[in-house]
């Protein structure tokens, strides 16, 4: 259910708005309205945080690449502090010695091919009269050098083509120009190159060390984003003050059932206090309050980020409903359900250290118990049919006999999939007439229920048992006809009587969408089987071959789970926020109501 939510005004005295911002604060019921203008001291606290969060995310890769536990026993903001202009000196130089370091790796590769030379023994015979030209060319040019009688040609290396060579001459001033040589500049010293490497990468080393030292006290970071990000929620709020005179205004949002505490803190304070309902064109932030039940489905919303709106339905429940058994229906496999059952249940004991994953745990297994009962009912496990009573326990590892080419259970499960569809999209609809309560409403959603059915049997007669149509399918497509273009069309808008055709033609494809789960189904239980009867033919070559055939099945339905998985993001997921959404009338634009509060620790949360 969506909680009411009331507009609140709150007045206080200028002097006391300090006082005033830690107590509502403090409260915790209030959703600010902020102004899209922050001060300057807004801003070099947000960027702080910033630059927190992007230290935190570095030391956190480094300390799971260490295999690291991090402490959170102590540590302290101000250490945070600290540790915060360390880390990020240490980064950037880490950054200056890395480019530095590829800069000293070229020069050294770009004058490897003359060897280990000694460029201060080079310069000291310059000086003495014997002159050393490297040099670099091609064999013709190498060899028409060495034929020459008055100076010195030595081959140093050979490679692609290109001979590095050394002129010497120790008479005769040589021209540069004359010959292909290489103009090295003052520090090209491989040795003293190479001895600087060494040095960067000791300091590289040094420096990872110390940077894996602050990865372990990574908790006074954590607690300095936590104190900078309540500074941050501060000062915007601040900066959200209307000043008139010696009094100032703030505005919000407070759930109805908290109105009485808003209210008591008024009475405390002094706080001037104005409370109405929303505007229609009021943004309205969504507090949706769950049961047992339907608070299992928030963690598949918090993945998606979809918050129904302030003014439309909260289908968390139907949504629920729905998708476990569409789930069911794409994954398809009473095998595969177990190793999903197995991993919840695996998540749920590492739950007891992090309660963040208690719910996703818990919506994984009702997801895995679901498909198993569905896999058990289509006697699929891991693709090999069993059918209980028969002589064998596995008659044929053949899926695609046993599956695909089952006629009369391709019916069924089509079937099933567009009863789906009607009873899904007619919900949606009795729930939107329920909502809106009037007749014309009522009448024009009727009518969609009314073709919804029409195309129930008419889709069945296409796909699933062709055949002649029922006469009833005409009744119920003729009078919800007449009831959406008596009810639901506004004749004198051009855009009603345009889309109307498209309107009819789209709640068939509605309907018809929903063979996207025997379809996905099917192709899961295809490619499984493929993979079982290519690890069966290996196996019967040799019984040597055995563990070959087992990496085959290891490969081929890991691959299958990996697809299946993706196919319930792409399908499962399209029909209950696209198809039903549309015949609901949720649009999936609300915002999560986000009290002004002081945050605790995220790693505490966790």
């Amino acid at each position: 259910m969506i909680v009411p939510m009331k507009k609140v005004m709150l007045i206080t005295l200028l002097e006391d708005r300090e006082n005033a911002l830690h107590s509502l604060r403090d409260l915790g019921v209030m959703q600010i309205q902020l102004n899209d203008q922050f001060s300057d001291r807004t801003n070099v606290a947000a960027d702080k945080l910033r630059r927190v969060k992007q230290q935190l995310i570095a030391l956190r890769q480094i300390a799971a690449d260490e295999k690291m536990s991090v402490s959170t026993a102590a540590g302290s903001a101000v250490e945070g502090g600290k540790l915060l202009l360390r880390s990020e000196d240490i980064f950037s130089q880490i950054s200056d010695l890395k480019s530095e370091a590829v800069e000293l790796q070229h020069r050294i590769e770009a004058i490897s091919i003359w060897g280990d030379f000694d460029r201060s023994l080079l310069d000291e015979l310059s000086r003495k009269g014997v002159q050393i030209l490297l040099c670099c060319g091609s064999s013709d040019e190498f060899a028409g050098i060495a034929a020459r009688s008055d100076i010195e040609c030595r081959e140093i290396s050979k490679s692609n083509g290109k001979v590095a060579f050394a002129v010497i001459s120790a008479g005769e001033k040589l021209d540069p120009s004359q010959y292909p040589a290489v103009d090295l500049a003052v520090d090209d010293d491989p040795r003293k190159l190479k001895k600087s490497f060494r040095q960067i990468s000791e300091k590289l080393d040094s420096l990872k060390r110390e940077l894996i030292s602050i990865a372990g006290k990574i908790h006074s970071l954590e607690l300095l984003e936590e104190e900078l990000l309540n500074e941050v929620n501060f000062e915007q709020v601040r900066d959200s003050l209307e000043a008139h005179g010696e009094i100032v205004v703030l505005s919000g949002f407070v759930p109805e059932p908290e109105m009485e505490k808003i209210a008591a803190a008024s009475r405390k304070n002094g706080w001037g206090f104005l409370a109405n309902d929303p505007g229609e064109d009021e943004e309205v932030p969504v507090l949706l309050k769950d049961n047992t039940f339907t608070r299992i489905i928030k963690p598949l919303f918090d993945f998606l980020g979809v918050v129904p709106g302030y003014r439309e339905l909260d289908v968390s429940g139907a949504v629920l409903v729905f998708f476990t058994i569409f789930y069911s229906i794409i994954i398809g496999d009473a095998g595969y359900g177990l190793i999903f059952l197995l991993l919840a249940v695996i998540g749920s004991f590492a739950a007891k250290k992090h309660p963040a994953l208690k719910l996703p745990m818990h919506l994984l297994m009702i997801l895995s118990v679901s498909t198993i009962i569905w896999g058990a009912l289509c006697g699929s496990w891991f693709s090999m049919e069993f059918i209980p009573g028969t002589d064998k326990p596995f008659p044929a590892l053949d899926c695609l006999r046993n599956f695909a080419n089952d006629t009369a259970k391709q019916a069924n499960v089509q079937l099933f999939c567009f009863i789906l569809a009607v009873a899904q999209l007619s919900t949606g609809r009795i729930w939107k007439a329920l909502r809106e309560r009037n007749w014309r409403s009522t009448g024009e959603h009727l009518g969609w229920i009314l073709i919804i059915w029409g195309n129930f049997f008419l889709t069945v007669r296409l796909i699933v048992y062709p055949g002649q149509f029922p006469v009833f399918m005409y009744y119920l497509y003729g009078t919800g006809l007449l009831l959406v273009m008596l009810c639901g069309v506004r004749w004198n808008q051009v855009v009603d009587v345009f889309q109307f055709p498209f309107n009819i033609i789209g709640s068939f494809t509605d309907v018809l969408s929903y063979i996207r789960l025997f379809a996905v189904g099917l192709a899961g239980a295809c490619i499984a089987g493929s993979f079982n009867n290519m690890a069966f033919d290996v196996c019967q070559v040799s019984k040597y071959l055995l563990p070959a055939g087992i990496l085959v099945v290891l490969i081929g339905h890991g691959l299958n789970l990996i697809l299946a998985m993706l196919s319930v993001l792409v399908h499962a997921v399209r029909l209950n926020t696209l198809e039903f959404s549309n015949h609901t009338g949720i649009s999936w634009s609300g915002q999560n109501f986000k009290p002004f509060k002081k945050t605790t620790n995220k790693s505490e949360e966790l």
